[in-house]
Parts: structure tokens; C-alpha cells; sequence
């Protein structure tokens, strides 16, 4: 017969070590970046000294047609490099001890849609947002775009499309979503914390006050998806959707002119939208994918690895 205290569930254990750990891909991907740029500096400061200019800031380096090919090419290797390394990093560390939840258990109709509306909603929240953020501060607005225009994002179609809308999503999901947020899991944070935690360091990632604001709410949403369907492929995809959004849909949208009240009206409905399809979400079950806590753990043989 078993007693009350045998029935008592085992109390979760605390390793601060996984949250420094955790920490280590924001540092990566912030290094890879820095390296990334810095042909482009080059080519910049070479093009600046051909034609006799002179620059006040950084930035100013990166307007010349040379200097934004650099550019585009340098965040293209940076993002290729860091699949490679953050996958094997994730392969290595990760998927030895997580349930392989397929694809076909995880891309079913409802979690798509889900997704994909919960995504849409964010990204339209983050666009009222901006609206509201250019008639109150234009001065930080125009500082926000400054910086866009300068790193060749939104200007650069090659950029945008490869970069943006490709490799640079599947980049920063494996950093945040697989290595980061798998860290968090293992150190015995609640669901809360590690979501939170890995979508503020996704935030701060972005290094500019406007990004790192909405790249914050943007993780919150990348991270529920990560935990609730435990499928990395998952918040690929509905990062890939934001950024489809963002740049081309909405852009479509802005050229056509219309009454701003149908704008707001547009964002307005599709974040509620958003709202609705979050809640869902979290009514959706948990994919516990961790078969066992830390990496030292030696499973039992009914415990290896089994595709759900």
C-alpha cells in the first residue's frame, strides 16, 4: 500500500547553469552579425576615400550601391552559418533527448490556421503600434527607418527576400526557439518564465529601441508556439508568415492610398483576430517533448526516443 508521501510528485529541480547557457546564442548570433558587416564597412570607407567624401556616422558608410551588395552578401553568410551551427548545436544537444513530434502531428490544419492568425494578429498589433508611435514620436520613427534604410532591409529586395523572408527566420528560430527556449526548459523554469525570458533575449537581439520593443511581443507569440506544438518547424514557418507580412503584404497595402480609417480598421479586426486565435492556443495541450531534464540523464530503454 502506498503512502501519501510516495504518492507526493518529485519536486523539480532548479540548474541556474541552462539560463547562463541559455544566454550564449544571443552572444553568438550578436558576434556573427558584427562580422557579417564588417566587408561592407570596408567596401564603404574605400568607396568614401575614392570619391573624395566624407562621413559624420557609421551609417553613412553603408548608403553607396557597393557597399549595400557587401551587405546583402555578408547577411546571407551570416545567416547560412548560423543554421549550420545553431542545427548541429540543436541536433547534438537537443533532439537525443526530446520526443520527435513529425510533421504530419504537427502541420494539421487547425495548428497552421492557429498559427498563422496568431501571427498575423501580432504583427498587425505591432503595426498600430508603429502608426501610434509615428504620430507621437515621428523623431523616433524616422530615426527607426533611418536605420532600416542604412542596413538595407526593406530597400534591398534581394536582401528582403532571401534574408528577410528565408534563411534569417530559420536562423533565428533554431538560435531562440531550439537553443535558447531549450535551455530555458531545461533549467526548471516554469512554461512562463522560459517563454518570456527566451523572447526577451530575442528582443534585445535586435539592438534598436523600436525592434527590440515589438521583436519582444513578436517572441512572445514564436515562444507559445514553440512550447504549446512542440514542433520547431512550426515557428519557422510563422516567422517566415510575419515577415511575408510585414514587408510585402502590408507594404501592397500602404501603396494603394487609402482612408487611414480603413487601415485602422483592417489592423484593428485582424488583431482581435489574433486574440481570438492565441486563446486557442493556449487551450491547446502541451507537447511535453523532453524525455529527460539534464543532459547526464541516461534514459531507460522504454525511453528512447519515439516519433509521436
Amino acid at each position: 500500500m502506498s503512502t501519501p508521501a510516495a504518492n507526493k510528485p518529485a519536486k523539480k529541480r532548479f540548474y541556474p547553469i541552462f539560463i547562463l547557457i541559455s544566454v550564449l546564442p544571443l552572444f553568438i548570433m550578436l558576434t556573427l552579425n558584427a562580422v557579417a558587416t564588417l566587408p561592407a564597412f570596408a567596401v564603404g570607407i574605400f568607396t568614401m576615400r575614392q570619391e573624395g567624401g566624407s562621413f559624420t556616422n557609421a551609417t553613412e558608410l553603408l548608403t553607396s550601391p557597393e557597399a549595400q551588395n557587401a551587405l546583402t552578401i555578408g547577411f546571407i553568410c551570416y545567416a547560412l552559418a548560423s543554421i549550420v551551427i545553431f542545427f548541429i548545436w540543436y541536433k547534438k544537444v537537443f533532439l537525443k533527448h526530446q520526443i520527435v513530434i513529425d510533421n504530419k502531428t504537427a502541420f494539421n490544419v487547425k495548428s497552421v490556421v492557429l498559427a498563422v492568425l496568431l501571427i498575423i494578429g501580432t504583427s498587425s498589433v505591432i503595426n498600430l503600434g508603429l502608426d501610434a508611435l509615428s504620430a507621437l514620436a515621428p523623431e523616433v520613427m524616422d530615426s527607426y527607418n533611418e536605420t532600416l534604410s542604412s542596413a538595407g532591409l526593406g530597400s534591398n529586395f534581394l536582401t528582403t527576400l532571401i534574408y528577410g523572408c528565408m534563411f534569417g527566420p530559420i536562423a533565428e528560430e533554431l538560435m531562440f526557439r531550439a537553443v535558447t527556449q531549450g535551455y530555458l526548459r531545461r533549467s526548471g523554469l516554469n512554461a512562463v518564465a522560459v517563454v518570456f525570458i527566451q523572447a526577451i533575449l530575442f528582443g534585445i537581439a535586435h539592438m534598436n529601441p523600436v525592434q527590440s520593443t515589438y521583436a519582444t511581443l513578436f517572441g512572445l507569440s514564436l515562444g507559445l508556439l514553440r512550447h504549446k506544438y512542440g514542433n520547431i518547424r512550426i515557428s519557422c514557418l510563422a516567422h517566415i508568415v510575419f515577415n511575408v507580412f510585414g514587408t510585402f503584404v502590408y507594404s501592397a497595402l500602404s501603396s494603394l492610398e487609402l482612408p487611414s480609417a480603413f487601415y485602422y480598421t483592417f489592423y484593428a479586426v485582424l488583431s482581435v483576430i489574433g486574440i481570438v486565435a492565441a486563446v486557442f492556443i493556449f487551450k491547446e495541450p502541451v507537447k511535453d517533448i523532453d524525455l529527460y531534464k539534464t543532459p547526464a540523464a541516461t534514459p531507460a530503454p522504454s525511453q528512447e526516443p519515439a516519433k509521436v
